[in-house]
């Protein structure tokens, strides 16, 4: 049945694939869910109380908003989309916290808010809930100097049409399942707008490839070598791990984790074969998979895999967890997907002094060649990126790269005794800060008159822009 369904489901266009086929995907869900390692409660508790505390302030006046704004080098506007966990989150709340000490002034748009979108109002971001059809409004009464975009919407895009020359993209992953709306909506949008930024050399060249000759930056995520953040033992850590999965870890247990949303490019399954066929030459081995569970399917198909193991009990399968206790107490990280971008996860692992298996995506080749002490990489499962050879290759029983990765999990976890790599300075967060801040301070100030400075923002002049964009 799950085979089917796989087939199906690759097959189903992307605009019903990713909207009512997946919520019909929830009809699999696993009875209670899955089990999760809950983050600090006290950390929690100070973010509500904190959220609480903007609310009550948002009431006032914001006159010493504007006024802060008004003598501050440059303002950005964020627009991010949904904002409530992933990789995109990570970055844009990296960007909203960070940018300000460059400065750049932000405030960060988004259309539903989440963990994410808490987290970073209760550290003092300025974020502002708001609907793709008030999103053209919103920018004109905020006017800000720069836009940076992280979500490829057409609805989005159509609204910031008039703003498109103020406008920085920013590209992410190698979306193999964009629609042709998609792709017609964002080829015009990149003609009339500033410079882009791709997070991966990778990413860069799949967008070009599809958009033609665009000026787009490479600028690799980046993750804070240290934390100020209270993180657990590995004793303490191997402890609320072992109370969500209600099975003991052994001190000499080879703990293997996969910090992953469950869908399709991620090939959470893919990593629970390859896993067990390493297990068969090492019984130290145990895997913990924990993400947001995105698509059911991709629960229920990693799930069948282990259940039809006889090693299968090794493995474990959590909802989205407290992150900093599972890499305290994990071994190795493990990624193997099929499309990646910049996996901000394996950079936190590195930093953290977690050795990696990454299949080769987004910048993991670049990454690994910086220092091997950090692990190694193996060729991904897909021959390349497009929508049916991941297709082929998620439908096979035994996927291309299965020994080979099994074989990189083995031989990292023999080297238990390796001086910890520290994190390439090319993949700081400063770095990163930096470079974006260069990019947005160039369009802000060189960027060329926006629709909005030639024609004023009517009824008219926004139906003709958002027919011209989402056809």
């Amino acid at each position: 049945m799950l085979q089917a369904l796989t087939i199906i489901t690759d097959v189903i266009p992307p605009r019903y694939r990713f909207g009512h086929w997946r919520r019909a995907m929830n009809a699999l869900r696993l009875p209670g869910g899955l089990p999760c390692v809950p983050r600090d409660g006290a950390a929690a508790e100070t973010a509500a109380c904190a959220e609480a505390a903007r609310c009550d302030a948002s009431a006032a006046p914001r006159d010493a908003d504007l006024r802060r704004l008004a003598v501050s080098g440059t303002t950005c506007m964020i627009v991010a989309g949904a904002l409530d966990s992933g990789g995109v989150e990570t970055v844009v709340a990296a960007l909203a916290l960070g940018l300000p000490a460059h400065g750049i002034e932000v405030e960060v748009v988004c259309t539903a808010g989440g963990r994410c979108a808490d987290e970073i109002r209760a550290q003092g971001a300025r974020v502002s809930l708001v609907p793709n059809e008030m999103l053209a409004e919103h920018v004109r009464r905020s006017n800000p100097d720069v836009i940076q975009v992280h979500r490829l919407e057409p609805d989005l895009l159509a609204a910031l049409a008039p703003y498109a020359r103020r406008s920085v993209m920013v590209f992410h992953a190698m979306e193999a399942y964009l629609s042709r709306r998609v792709w017609l909506a964002l080829t015009e949008f990149t003609a009339d707008a500033g410079p882009s930024i791709a997070v991966s050399a990778a990413v860069r060249n799949f967008f070009i490839a599809r958009l033609g000759s665009r000026d787009v930056h490479v600028v690799v995520n980046g993750v804070p070598g240290t934390t100020s953040r209270l993180r657990p033992s590995r004793v303490a850590a191997r402890a609320k791990v072992s109370a969500a999965v209600g099975a003991p870890i052994a001190d000499d247990d080879v703990l293997v984790l996969g910090l992953q949303r469950y869908s399709d490019q991620k090939n959470a399954a893919g990593l629970v074969d390859a896993f067990l066929l390493a297990a068969q030459a090492d019984p130290r081995l145990r895997l913990i998979i924990a993400g947001a569970p995105e698509s059911w399917l991709e629960v229920r198909r990693a799930d069948a895999v282990r259940r039809r193991h006889p090693l299968g009990h090794r493995v474990h399968l959590l909802a989205d967890s407290d992150p900093d206790a599972l890499l305290a107490g994990a071994d190795l990280f493990a990624l193997d997907s099929f499309a990646e971008g910049g996996p901000m996860v394996a950079l936190e692992a590195v930093a953290m002094g977690v050795p990696v298996v990454l299949s080769d995506v987004g910048f993991a080749a670049q990454l690994i060649a910086a220092d091997a002490q950090m692990g190694e990489v193996v060729p991904r499962a897909s021959r390349d990126v497009s929508h049916w050879a991941v297709a082929r290759e998620r439908r096979r029983w035994r996927q291309s790269n299965r020994t080979i990765f099994a074989e990189a999990l083995n031989r990292q976890a023999e080297r238990s005794s390796r001086p910890r790599a520290a994190l390439p300075e090319a993949f700081a967060l400063e770095t990163m800060l930096s470079a974006h801040a260069r990019v947005l301070r160039e369009v802000a100030s060189h960027g060329a008159p926006d629709v909005q400075a030639s024609e004023p923002e009517t009824p008219a002049a926004r139906g003709r822009a958002v027919r011209r964009l989402s056809g």
